[in-house]
């Protein structure tokens, strides 16, 4: 069973504040919930991530805004600046030792947990 309930952005773990200044300098955090295993995150932009209940990052989308540099692997954000240069990432999940990202003309590529390239996602 799980609680889901609003939390103070302070009560997210120190990972996680941590990747979102260094990420996001100068943004502002709108809302936090909390469901015991998870963090949602708004921010005053409308990004949304999710974090683990350890902090680490599971999710990144920036709306039509590009992500941050620094969030994309180097091997991932080589592949995409090479093969795509006139479009941008907007969202990241990883799951299951898999990235998924969604650029802004909406094409979805997979690449593994090195940032290897796999393929288009359907």
């Amino acid at each position: 069973m799980s609680c889901d309930r609003t939390v103070s952005p302070d009560k997210l773990p120190n990972k996680a504040k941590q990747f979102i200044s260094a990420n996001f300098q100068g943004a502002e955090v709108l809302s936090v919930r909390r469901d015991g295993l998870k963090y949602d995150v708004i921010l005053f932009d409308g990004t949304e991530m999710e974090f683990k209940s350890n902090g680490q990052w599971k999710e990144v989308d920036c709306g039509l805004n590009p992500l941050p540099a620094g969030i994309l692997l180097p091997n991932t954000a080589k592949y995409l600046s090479a093969k795509f240069p006139m479009n941008f990432p907007t969202h990241v999940k990883y799951e299951h030792k898999r990235y998924e990202v969604e650029m802004d003309n909406d094409l979805d590529l997979v690449f593994d947990k090195n940032g290897g390239f796999m393929g288009a996602d359907d």
